[in-house]
């Protein structure tokens, strides 16, 4: 059966639009090498599998287009299995770090240098125990982070010892984390390719806009 416009326009606004928007917004964070790791879930928390950015309305037009294109699929597919690789090592950078005796008293020792310095009001830098607060400060380093928000807990201690402490991102597991990213962003790049090429065959051969509008030549005039 051949492709209807409603069909079609289906596939374009519940699933093509909103995965080129995600892709678009995961390639800002992978460019700045910001995996969006978190080590209370261990998840990458603003680079999900991209079914996720599917709403629940349009599950059924997801499915339908996977089943129905199997370029695009294979290429999700293939993302997907590269996202989770990234999680994975962000996962073994993580560990590695936090179980690092070095880094453990590095961190306990420059908190105390903070707070021999600080007024007292600045002392409480997160929400951890101070024998935790390693946890946060190697999510830091995983993600590459520079600058906080000034609003951060961390802010001031961040912004003091983020060099120093940033010495610390480098080994074979920071090795393989970085690779994985690289091989997510250029899945990512491909899948991007895929489905705008989809959306501009759709358009083109059926006469559909990219995006829905609002059409004033079929409003009821006012009485």
């Amino acid at each position: 059966m051949e492709l209807g416009r409603e069909r079609a326009k289906a596939w374009i606004y519940s699933v093509i639009n909103p995965l080129l928007e995600a892709l678009r917004t995961q390639s800002v964070f992978l460019k700045r090498r910001n995996w969006t790791f978190r080590f209370s879930s261990g998840n990458l928390e603003f680079i999900p599998p991209l079914h996720a950015y599917i709403t629940y309305q349009g599950r059924p037009n997801w499915e339908d287009f996977i089943s129905s294109n199997p370029s695009a699929r294979e290429r999700i597919e293939n993302r997907d299995r590269r996202r989770e690789e990234l999680r994975n090592a962000c996962n073994l950078a993580w560990r590695y770090l936090v179980d690092l005796e070095e880094f453990r008293q590095k961190v306990l020792a420059l908190l105390n240098e903070f707070r021999a310095e600080e007024p007292p009001a600045n002392h409480r830098v997160s929400g951890l125990p101070d024998e935790e607060f390693h946890r946060l400060v190697a999510e830091r380093i995983v993600n590459d982070i520079g600058d906080i928000p000034d609003h951060y807990g961390d802010y001031r201690f961040w912004s003091r010892f983020r060099d120093e402490l940033m010495q610390f991102r480098r080994g074979p597991s920071f090795e393989q984390m970085e690779q994985a990213g690289l091989q997510l962003g250029n899945c990512n790049n491909e899948v991007a390719a895929e489905l705008t090429r989809v959306r501009e065959e759709l358009a083109s051969k059926l006469d559909i806009p990219w995006a829905p509008y609002y059409d004033e030549s079929l409003a009821v005039p006012g009485r």
